[in-house]
């Protein structure tokens, strides 16, 4: 629908308003072009939302992932100091402490809300770099990384989980500004659709060339005969789905 009077307000503007017939439309065109777009893009923020809220929940998985890793490895490698034959305590010890303080409770931490994870990602990095690098360094994990590169990742992804957070707020502002109801848009559908049809009905009174008439009338006839295609195509898939032999 749009493209058709994208066209008549873009490259078509000097040949629809040197037809006499016609002309007197441009400004309601215009105008109805203007508000469709508007109904269109009312979903963009929407959308936009959407999206983030996708980003948010690939960040909130490798966090939670994250952070049991940390609970988990940190726990394992004391158990495996006091395990040895000669148990070394005092690094055991020194892990213990570490992880009560960057977990004081555990994995509840996975619990909170997306903001709350990355505040307290923000905090448990700077406690980590301040008073724990030594000992969690000495915590091997995978790949040749240790518990310290472990709470590094988790204040990457805090940060980015945070920026994401940051970012819906104003999309979910963006939301409520744009919002517009079904029949609105249906409203403004209508009154570019009537406008069209009077275009349509001056071209068939107008004198001027067939060339000039046919300009202005193509981009009518593409959009009809692109929504009959994809009709079709539906309708041809709907048959396809119903005639195959799984179904009964």
């Amino acid at each position: 629908m749009i493209a058709v009077t994208e066209q008549w307000t873009g490259t078509l503007k000097p040949v629809f308003i040197a037809i006499p017939e016609v002309a007197p439309f441009y400004p309601r065109i215009e105008e109805d072009h203007v508000a469709l777009i508007g109904a269109r893009e009312s979903g963009t923020a929407q959308a936009a939302l959407r999206v983030l809220n996708g980003q948010a929940d690939v960040l909130d998985t490798r966090h939670d992932h994250l952070q049991r890793a940390l609970h988990f490895g940190m726990k394992s490698a004391r158990e495996a100091l006091l395990a040895l034959a000669e148990p070394d305590v005092m690094l055991a010890r020194a892990i213990e402490d570490a992880s009560e303080a960057l977990q004081p409770k555990g994995l509840e931490i996975n619990n909170a809300s997306y903001e709350g994870e990355a505040g307290n990602s923000v905090q448990m990095v700077q406690l980590a770099q301040t008073k724990y690098a030594d000992v969690l360094s000495k915590v091997p994990m995978v790949h040749n990384l240790s518990a310290l590169d472990i709470v590094a990742e988790i204040g990457k992804v805090g940060a980015d989980l945070g920026g994401v957070e940051r970012d819906k707020s104003l999309a979910v502002a963006a939301v409520e500004k744009e919002a517009m109801t079904p029949s609105a848009v249906r409203m403004r559908m209508r009154a570019w659709a009537r406008t069209v049809e009077l275009v349509l009905g001056a071209l068939e009174r107008s004198t001027v060339t067939p060339a000039s008439i046919e300009k202005i009338r193509k981009p009518v006839e593409d959009a009809v005969e692109k929504a009959r295609a994809r009709r079709l195509a539906q309708q041809n898939a709907a048959e396809k789905k119903s005639s195959s032999p799984g179904d009964t």
